[in-house]
């Protein structure tokens, strides 16, 4: 019951995406830079979450002493660029249902991958044929809203 509360959670979440797509593809459009468009996207992102982490952390937030981060957390943001200006791009071409639904279908082939392996020091989680099967049923829906 708690792992679908919180994936209720995470689906409430997701529903920004196609607010943050759109506003994305509008400011490419009207910009005609996608990397600028991103690039003004990430800066309005980082002033929202450094005005929020100062709101709700006592003090000047600071890392731990001791803490050693291994160099590839520090990619989250390139991959996070990627993805924001590669959907910025498609979304005013295919549309935002196409862009997401593709977007979608690719993100759990790869969680399913990571998941199998436990890559990243993540548990792992064997691929197995419900599993596969609910992914194709995925790329299957997204094959039909393509046709749509």
């Amino acid at each position: 019951m708690r792992t679908l509360l919180l994936m209720g959670c995470a689906a409430l979440a997701a529903g920004v995406i196609p607010i943050q797509t759109t506003l994305n593809g509008r400011l490419g459009q009207l910009l005609a830079n996608p990397l600028l468009a991103s690039l003004v996207s990430f800066v309005g992102g980082t002033l929202a979450l450094g005005l929020l982490l100062l709101v709700t952390t006592p003090g000047v937030p600071s890392i731990p002493q001791g803490v050693r981060i291994p160099w590839y957390l520090l990619t989250g943001g390139f991959f996070g660029a990627v993805f924001v200006t590669t959907v910025l791009m498609l979304a005013p071409r295919i549309g935002i249902t196409n862009v997401l639904a593709a977007a979608i279908a690719g993100q759990l082939i790869a969680a399913l991958i990571i998941d199998h392996y436990g890559l990243m020091n993540l548990p792992q989680s064997s691929i197995s044929l419900t599993k596969v099967l609910g992914c194709s049923l995925l790329i299957g829906g997204m094959l039909l809203i393509q046709r749509g």
